[in-house]
């Protein structure tokens, strides 16, 4: 079997897992009363927003912990570690529906922006807690009896917190309808996308692999005042593979096509406080490509 096969496969299983978790949270939402046509609304929602994407994220939840352990899981382990990446994947829904309210940007994953739906608009802010509301069910009924439970609490709360200060950040620095260059700069930017990206598109998945793996938040010795555990340590590691990863965002946002992308670049037009705007404007003494951003 090919890499690309095997690969398929493995998406297959993944995906597979959410159908069972969004009739258990559509159930859930059964069980407190909630009418049939809330009910196919919140269903609407999940799919809508929650799957089609290129699921790195909740993969990356179970590639970590078969690393960890050193072999391949069980049908059973690769349920419940599937069950967090999809947590991961609703966290991400989250970002995105609230984001492009904010943005008002027109398609994502090639498909409109689900508030432009017809009959959503607003409606999509309160969609939006819906989904993250459906991460702490999952949470509660499946790791309620862990030791690592309040762990995987404070994790996605934490990084939750961490993510709409980078969003704030990102809104008040690059605000609508207005482009103020002195307020840029890579420092502000670093600020941002390690807050807005990086903690849960890296760090996340890797230190929800780390806690049900039962490794835990211990200083190991240092001969420096650096933080030295575990926890500590991965951080240090994957904050600037995240920012990395944001800087080929924006720069793909600035040179893709559509077609690539699955929406229209934007940031440039937006005025977004971007890689590529940053880097223009800190060479604009002694580069005619940044003094050209006047």
């Amino acid at each position: 079997m090919s890499q690309a096969e095997t690969q398929a496969l493995r998406r297959a299983r993944f995906e597979a897992v959410f159908l069972v978790l969004r009739e258990e949270v559509l159930e859930h939402c059964a069980s407190e009363g909630l009418p049939d046509d809330a009910i196919q609304w919140y269903s609407r929602n999940l799919t809508y927003n929650v799957t089609g994407g290129k699921l790195n994220r909740g993969l990356a939840v179970v590639d970590t912990i078969e690393i960890l352990k050193g072999r391949s899981l069980s049908d059973s382990e690769f349920f419940r570690i599937s069950l967090l990446g999809w947590c991961v994947e609703l966290l991400q829904a989250v970002f995105l529906v609230s984001d492009d309210m904010m943005d008002r940007c027109a398609t994502r994953r090639g498909k409109p922006c689900y508030y432009r739906l017809e009959g959503v608009n607003h409606i999509a802010v309160n969609d939006s807690t819906m989904l993250e509301a459906a991460i702490f069910h999952l949470l509660r009924v499946h790791f309620r009896s862990e030791p690592y439970y309040v762990h995987l609490l404070e994790l996605f709360h934490e990084v939750t917190h961490k993510t709409e200060m980078g969003q704030l950040l990102d809104l008040i620095t690059a605000p609508e309808g207005r482009v103020d260059l002195h307020a840029f700069s890579l420092e502000r930017y670093h600020n941002i996308v390690t807050k807005k990206t990086a903690y849960y598109s890296f760090y996340l998945t890797v230190a929800l692999a780390m806690h049900m793996c039962g490794i835990p938040h211990l200083a190991l010795p240092s001969s420096s005042c650096a933080p030295s555990g575990p926890y500590d340590i991965a951080r240090d590691i994957l904050l600037p593979l995240g920012e990395y990863f944001q800087v080929q965002d924006d720069f793909l946002d600035f040179a893709g096509t559509p077609e690539q992308l699955g929406k229209a670049g934007t940031d440039i037009v937006d005025g977004k406080c971007s890689w590529c705007v940053n880097t223009a404007r800190d060479s604009r003494a002694t580069s005619a490509a940044g003094r050209g951003l006047r």
